[in-house]
């Protein structure tokens, strides 16, 4: 859908206004105040997209995707550190106070729109000395001051529109940001299962090469094979020493990636089991694009902020209007308490301002006001294609990683028996060291490189069900006072 060039707040427009023009617009005034005011319209409606997307996915999955897509892994551990990620993670709370901000900028923009009444006292003594006497007046003064600008155009209405939109954005910030949260600490998480197993595996690896060093020991102490022999199984050994060192220190890392996600000090990181990679269950139905509009918090708060721009269209056109503000004031005063009421005074004033000239200020704010407007609404269609292709490289890249898995395993089977075959080989002495080595490392590295190809598939699933979106059914604002509440105690 193509949308036209024009400003997309749907209020009157027009650059100047001649002197009947204005004489007609005040004498309309009074029409205007028993009227509503002139409510900006969108002409972006909710199910559109400024973006042609496919009717379908690639790929479609037959088991229902749950909004809390993490609990399809069926992993209680993981599900323990999210709670408590979801709970004490800080960038979350950052997010949270974001949302709040939000909230007390609306209630602001809110407030223009009611009247606001103001109260004022004051006390006077002043003290004189005539011909040798010293003499003293006390005045006592009262008064309140009302005003209300009367929302003739809707620029008030607008304001508070676009705060409104601008917490709704927020709050879909909040959603965002802990759908990835959730997403980054099931990442981590399995790659710290896959550094256990390889590291598990290292240690099994090491003891196999062990035992084969057991017999070119006995082959080399008879006099069958030389010491380069033992050399070499020797140092394939040690090797995996090095590697093991590799993996903890790695673990270490990603044990630390927990702790700070989780929202503590990494020597305070209490784990709730040792992580392992699971089965992953069938592939979630995937629906269609035009699902992802509703199911992903980052489009709807794409769509938020383009409606706020929207209002602020409306209300920079509205700005370059006449503005009629109601006031009232009543005064009283007197020497004491008790005649203080019977002096007063009361009056009821209406002010009409409009611009004549402001060097083009106003206009210049439409201009760049809608400009904004298209700005979000391009980046609201870039965040559709986005989504889309997040989707589409999840589903290709799972596809292919579970061929490359079920390939890898044929190999470590052929490689398994390869190894077997020049084993029996060369302890007949009809087959060379060398090729019972090639034989080893090749199988052995295809038991680790397979560790870390099913875990790169738990990854691209992780990957598949962020782009699909979800909800995080999570107050926060519970956990915001909480946590200032320990900060208080704390100081």
């Amino acid at each position: 859908m193509k949308l036209p060039r024009i400003p997309i707040s749907h209020i009157l427009c027009k650059k100047s206004m001649t002197g009947s023009e204005l004489s007609l617009a005040l004498a309309g005034i009074l029409f205007l105040l028993a009227t509503p005011a002139c409510t900006p319209m969108t002409h972006i409606p909710l199910d559109m997209a400024p973006v042609v997307l496919p009717e379908t996915f690639s790929q479609q999955g037959g088991h229902p995707l749950s909004e809390q897509w993490w609990r399809d892994l069926d992993d209680p551990n993981l599900q323990k550190l999210i709670d408590r990620a979801l709970a004490n993670n800080l960038t979350l709370l950052a997010t949270a106070e974001r949302l709040l901000q939000a909230e007390a900028l609306a209630r602001q923009a809110g407030a223009d729109l009611v009247p606001s009444l103001d109260a004022n006292g004051s006390i006077n003594t002043n003290r004189s000395r005539n011909d040798g006497a010293t003499g003293s007046k006390t005045s006592l003064l009262l008064g309140l001051a009302a005003a209300y600008e009367v929302d003739l155009w809707g620029r008030l209405q607008a304001k508070e529109d676009a705060a409104l939109f601008d917490i709704r954005a927020s709050s879909e910030d909040l959603q965002t940001a802990a759908l990835s949260l959730v997403a980054q600490l099931a990442n981590v998480w399995y790659r710290l299962a896959a550094s256990y197993s390889q590291l598990e595996l290292l240690q099994m690896q090491q003891e196999v090469n062990r035992v084969g060093l057991q017999l070119i020991q006995l082959r080399f102490n008879a006099g069958q094979i030389g010491i380069a022999d033992v050399l070499q199984q020797k140092q394939l050994i040690e090797s995996k020493t090095g590697e093991q060192a590799q993996q903890r220190s790695t673990a270490r890392v990603l044990e630390h990636q927990l702790a700070i996600l989780i929202g503590v000090s990494p020597e305070m990181l209490e784990m709730p089991g040792t992580p392992v990679l699971i089965e992953l269950p069938l592939l979630p139905s995937t629906g269609v694009p035009l699902d992802l509009l509703s199911s992903r918090p980052d489009i709807r708060s794409s769509y938020a902020a383009l409606l706020a721009a929207d209002r602020r269209v409306a209300a920079a056109v509205a700005d370059r209007y006449p503005r009629l503000s109601i006031s009232a004031d009543l005064n009283t005063s007197g020497s004491s308490a008790h005649d203080l009421f019977d002096n007063w005074l009361a009056s009821l004033a209406a002010n009409l301002v409009g611009p004549l000239l402001d060097g083009g200020m106003r206009q210049a704010e439409v201009d760049r006001s809608s400009a904004s407007a298209w700005e979000k609404l391009h980046s609201y269609g870039e965040a559709l294609l986005t989504a889309v292709g997040e989707v589409e490289d999840a589903l290709a890249q799972e596809k292919e990683q579970r061929l490359l898995i079920n390939s890898m395993e044929i190999q470590l089977d052929l490689a398994t028996r390869t190894l077997q075959s020049v084993k029996d080989r060369y302890k007949q002495g009809a087959e060379s060291y060398e090729r019972v080595l090639l034989a080893l490392l090749s199988q052995q590295g295809l038991e680790r490189s397979l560790v870390s190809s099913r875990q790169q598939l738990i990854s691209y699933r992780i990957d598949l069900y962020r782009a699909l979106g979800g909800q995080v059914p999570r107050n926060f604002s519970d956990t915001r006072q909480l946590q200032k509440n320990s900060l208080l105690y704390a100081n």
